[in-house]
């Protein structure tokens, strides 16, 4: 299946919050897809991670990672930790979170 993967951006919130809740939900969190939406918008508007999203050909959100900012004391340089990683097989569908 071809897919592109970019840098996602505050118009992104809705397709990976429900991407978000799956991840959550794995790691054995009740779904909150309100939750979800709010941590990813802040996380963006705040610039306090990196978002990378995998879409299809036919803009279907399937898969993320965050990737977190931060430093390494030993070769004294800046840092990029990832920390949430989810895709979905390609048939699945994750319900779209309601606003």
């Amino acid at each position: 299946m071809p897919f592109r993967v970019r840098q996602a951006g505050l118009e992104d919130v809705d397709a990976i919050a429900p991407l978000f809740d799956a991840y959550r939900q794995f790691y054995e969190q009740p779904s909150d897809k309100v939750v979800a939406a709010d941590f990813i918008q802040e996380r963006l508007s705040r610039s306090e991670s990196i978002i990378l999203l995998a879409t299809s050909t036919e803009d279907q959100a399937f898969g993320f990672c965050q990737i977190y900012p931060s430093f390494c004391s030993v070769i004294a340089q800046p840092i990029g930790v990832l920390y949430d990683c989810l895709s979905i097989p390609a048939h699945a569908r994750v319900a779209q979170a309601a606003p």
